[in-house]
C-alpha cells in the first residue's frame, strides 16, 4: 500500500513589481498650493507644489526633500519668460539658464498655522512639452544663510 503523499501546498510567491524596485521614492508625495515671490514682489499667484521625500541611501537630510513646481497664472510676465527659456534649452544651456534665474520665495498657506516658506532657484524641467501649467519644475532649495 503506498502511502499518501502530503501534496506540498504551492510556495507563496513574492510580488516584485519592477516599478517598485527601480523607484526610490518610497513615501506619498505632498501635494498643496502656493504663491511665488521675488524680492518680496508677487510674481505668480497660484503655484502647485509637491514635495517628496527621497529615501536613497547616502544622501543628507537638506538633500532628501524633493520640490517640484507648476505656475499657474497670474504669473507675471519676466517670470513667463524665464521658465520659457528653461523649457527650450537642454543641457548645459538649460542649466545656465537656470542660474541666471533669481531666486523665488516660495510661500505654502496653511490653514492649521504659519505657512511654510521656501526659498530656492528653479531648475530646468525633464518634460519640456506642454503648456506652462503643465510642466512641472524643480526646486533646489537655498541654504537659510544664502
Amino acid at each position: 500500500m503506498r502511502s499518501p503523499i502530503a501534496r506540498s501546498q504551492p510556495t507563496p510567491s513574492v510580488d516584485r513589481d519592477p516599478a517598485s524596485a527601480t523607484d526610490t521614492q518610497r513615501t506619498k508625495p505632498c501635494c498643496r498650493l502656493g504663491r511665488a515671490y521675488r524680492a518680496e514682489r508677487l510674481v505668480c499667484g497660484w503655484v502647485h507644489v509637491t514635495i517628496s521625500v527621497d529615501e536613497r541611501l547616502g544622501l543628507a537630510p537638506h538633500e532628501r526633500r524633493r520640490v517640484r513646481l507648476r505656475f499657474h497664472e497670474p504669473l507675471d510676465d519676466a517670470l513667463r519668460s524665464e521658465l520659457a527659456q528653461l523649457m527650450r534649452r537642454r543641457g548645459t544651456a538649460a542649466r545656465r539658464a537656470a542660474e541666471r534665474i533669481e531666486p523665488l520665495e516660495i510661500v505654502i498657506g496653511d490653514a492649521y498655522g504659519e505657512p511654510e516658506r521656501i526659498r530656492g532657484i528653479v531648475e530646468p524641467p525633464l518634460a519640456r512639452h506642454g503648456q506652462l501649467c503643465d510642466v512641472e519644475f524643480a526646486m533646489r532649495r537655498l541654504e537659510p544663510g544664502l
